[in-house]
């Protein structure tokens, strides 16, 4: 899933009031609001200032065009910010600032207005730059969703579709009637309509989400409601939608927005995709609309005598909240329109200094620690480079255990644990390994605090045991709804055992039980689904040849069930050889021929065998320390000892030492059955042989790709902060600027009360 560099941020300020006041932060009652409230604090324009404004496009590379700066009068109304607009950023934001004791109320206020202002002053100065150039370029890595746009090769940038004049601009703001709306149809003009219809569902969530909080209040206080202590942990990204998605269907060929703000004043059937709370009823939800509107009136947000209360996309409330959203987009949109300048002037270069720079880092303190440095590996901090003359690498690990009985069975061996008498009384016991029974964990991803089930249609892998009867996969958000996935993870494996759905919404759950060979059979064939070819296979133990050594070339567990103590020598006579310890080994063909700059490509064998291992280990592990890391556990090269115990340990080294990353092995251990998969090796010195490559930044899943997307960010951050701050500190004069201090003077003095 592509990681973005900038995120839009909601910015529903007046719902902080009733956020405040539901949470009883009583700081502005018993103020005169309804007047005091009202007043406007601070004024802005930018366009009285032309000596200014020509000085601020000059810190951003472009010149002001002539018929756009004749013409800012009809371009630029005057923005207001009101009294409320800070109190509501305060309730918001500020409130923490002064309760954590780092600023006090007349420092916070005066940081928070200046934020307001600006905002203001972005907002305006990204109008006037768009229609000075005539277009709107945006950085494609800057800019969530791309539909609305077209690439311009050879380039990071997308140009937005459709004409961008400045008639055609003033067109559609003198089409609207009222501020506010001449200010949305202002905003829209430079916005897809993806864009738009994003920033009209985040301000109908952010209000059906308060909704909810005050419904699910006015629940708790008529019955007690109980949920299920279960848990499991869940991949990272699960149920996690893409940046700008929001429910849509098709309406007379176009694309609308398929969800509504349910006020229980209509029917939540008409809402779309809006999923009621549970216990939620028409007398529980107008109940709660109802606390709502009584917030917003107390804050001046609606009037007492609104006839169109009811139908709250009316209110003038809604408009405010739609114009501060759309505000906060085009924003956002510009610091994406900015950040080009980055990538056009500074960009390769720094990127280059960056990586050669952690290069040398890594290099120097390569032998000292690397375990530590191979267990912070993620998207965005990586292993460039290992310890020359050694073989590092991570497993997954899936623990098939030992029940209770068994475990107490265990612990009756007459011998000494980790001697050769041991392992072979453990190993041939009829009662231990071979009695071992695998279930599938995911029962609290059903019946836990949140149902993340759904059923299975369209092409999903389909377990023996399942075949003919209902399929239940997971995380329908990631899968179904956005179709983006969750990184690593292939999410076509099914609940393995039957489901039933019970009237109280739970369910009952009854899991086939595998025993390992059975558990080998279903996860080679899962590895090959997932793949599309038979590439996962592999042999049983077969015991030692005549020098010595052990195979793992047989078509059943045999061998390995009629063990000696012979067998765990090595031909020393004297010291432990685990190898007879390990009952299966496999491979998944072409995953250690993937580079290590090409493997988490998702049409590349590495990745997709990487992810199906991942699944099965959440599906099927009791380890869950293992859940939810990058690659799974860090292994230490073979000449170095681990904290593991003995038989993992030694499968483990052996594996990526000798077989390489796609390798596997199934291990007997005192906890069970350990099924180790090898996702990833290092081979010393460099990782990347041709290092970070810029052309190949936008190839989604290389590790060039990985690296830009990891540095970029703080790069453009920091050149978008500094290019804004500029003209900001330009345009925010006397001229362009009022300030009503006298009318925010009560709240600069709070901290005298």
């Amino acid at each position: 899933m592509k990681k973005k560099l900038v995120k839009i941020i909601s910015i529903v300020l007046a719902l902080a009031f009733s956020v405040g006041l539901m949470a009883g932060c009583d700081l502005f009652i018993g103020v005169d609001s309804t007047k005091d409230m009202q007043q406007v604090i601070a004024e802005v324009n930018i366009g009285e200032d032309k000596e200014a404004l020509s000085s601020a496009f000059d810190a951003l590379g472009a010149d002001l065009d002539d018929g756009v700066a004749s013409r800012t009068d009809e371009i630029l109304s005057t923005d207001e910010i009101y009294k409320r607009d800070l109190v509501a950023y305060f309730l918001t934001y500020g409130y923490s600032y002064v309760s954590s004791g780092s600023y006090t109320y007349a420092e916070t206020f005066e940081l928070l207005l200046d934020a307001l202002i600006n905002s203001k002053i972005n907002a305006q100065m990204a109008m006037l730059y768009y229609l000075s150039e005539g277009e709107v370029l945006v950085d494609r890595d800057n800019t969530d969703s791309h539909d609305g746009y077209t690439a311009i090769d050879g380039t990071d940038a997308l140009r937005m579709d459709g004409d961008i004049s400045l008639d055609g601009y003033l067109s559609a703001v003198n089409a609207a009637e009222g501020n506010d709306e001449q200010a949305i149809a202002g905003y829209e003009y430079f916005l897809t309509e993806d864009e738009v219809n994003y920033a009209t569902y985040i301000v109908m969530l952010s209000i059906n989400n308060t909704l909810d909080t005050y419904e699910e209040d006015i629940i708790a206080e008529e019955g007690e409601e109980t949920t299920s202590s279960d848990t499991r942990t869940v991949p990272e990204g699960a149920n996690v939608l893409a940046d700008t998605y929001y429910p849509s269907r098709t309406e007379n060929g176009a694309e609308v927005i398929d969800y509504d703000i349910y006020t229980g004043f209509n029917n939540v059937s008409d809402c779309g995709e809006y999923e009621k709370v549970e216990g939620s009823t028409t007398y529980t939800r107008t109940r709660a609309y109802a606390r709502f509107l009584n917030a917003l009136r107390q804050n001046n947000l609606v009037s007492e005598d609104d006839e169109n209360s009811y139908d709250i996309v009316s209110l003038d409330y809604f408009k405010m909240e739609l114009r501060n959203q759309l505000q906060a987009m085009v924003i956002n949109k510009f610091v994406a329109t900015i950040n080009l300048g980055m990538t056009d002037t500074l960009e390769e270069q720094t990127l280059q200094n960056i990586y050669t720079q952690l290069v040398t880092d890594q290099t120097v303190g390569a032998q000292s620690d690397f375990i530590s440095t191979m267990d912070g590996i993620s998207d965005t901090s990586f292993v460039l480079y290992s310890p020359e003359d050694h073989t590092y690498g991570y497993v997954y690990n899936i623990l098939l255990p030992f029940s209770a009985d068994q475990e107490l069975v265990l612990s009756e061996i007459a011998y000494a644990d980790g001697t050769k008498e041991y392992y072979a009384a453990r190993n041939t016991n009829p009662e231990l390994l071979r009695a071992v029974e695998g279930t599938d964990q995911r029962a609290a991803w059903f019946n836990g605090e949140t149902d993340y089930s759904y059923l299975a249609e369209g092409d999903y892998y389909v377990n023996a045991a399942n075949a003919g009867r209902d399929n239940y996969l997971f995380f329908k958000d990631s899968y179904v709804t956005s179709d983006d996935g969750i990184a690593r993870y292939a999410g076509k494996y099914p609940y393995n055992g039957s489901v039933e759905e019970l009237e109280d919404d739970t369910y009952k759950l009854t899991p086939e039980k595998l025993n390992i060979d059975e558990f080998i059979t279903e996860m080679q064939a899962y590895i090959n689904y997932v793949a599309g070819a038979d590439v996962a296979s592999g042999g049983y133990y077969a015991g030692k040849d005549a020098s010595g050594n052990a195979s793992w070339t047989a078509s059943t567990g045999d061998a390995f069930y009629n063990v000696t103590a012979a067998d765990f020598l090595k031909a020393d006579g004297r010291t432990i050889d685990q190898s007879a310890n390990i009952y299966y080994k496999g491979s998944v063909a072409g995953v250690s021929d993937v580079s290590a700059a090409d493997y988490l490509l998702e049409d590349e064998i590495s990745y997709k065998a990487l992810s199906a291992v991942n699944e099965l280990m959440f599906a099927y592990t009791t380890d869950t320390a293992c859940l939810e890391t990058y690659y799974g556990y860090s292994i230490e090269s073979i000449e170095t000892a681990t904290s593991y115990v003995a038989e993992f340990e030694f499968a483990a080294q052996d594996l990526i030492t000798n077989a390489g990353a796609g390798a596997y092995a199934v291990v007997a251990a005192d906890f069970g059955w350990h099924i180790i998969y090898v996702s990833f090796v290092f081979d010393g010195g460099l990782t990347y042989e041709d290092g970070f490559v810029y052309d190949d930044r936008n190839v989604e899943g290389t590790f060039s790709y990985y690296f830009y997307q990891a540095n970029k960010q703080s790069l453009a951050e920091d050149y978008a902060s500094d290019r804004q701050s500029e003209y900001n500190i330009l345009l925010n004069n006397d001229s362009s600027v009022t300030r009503y201090e006298s009318r925010y003077a009560d709240l600069m003095e709070m901290d005298e009360e």
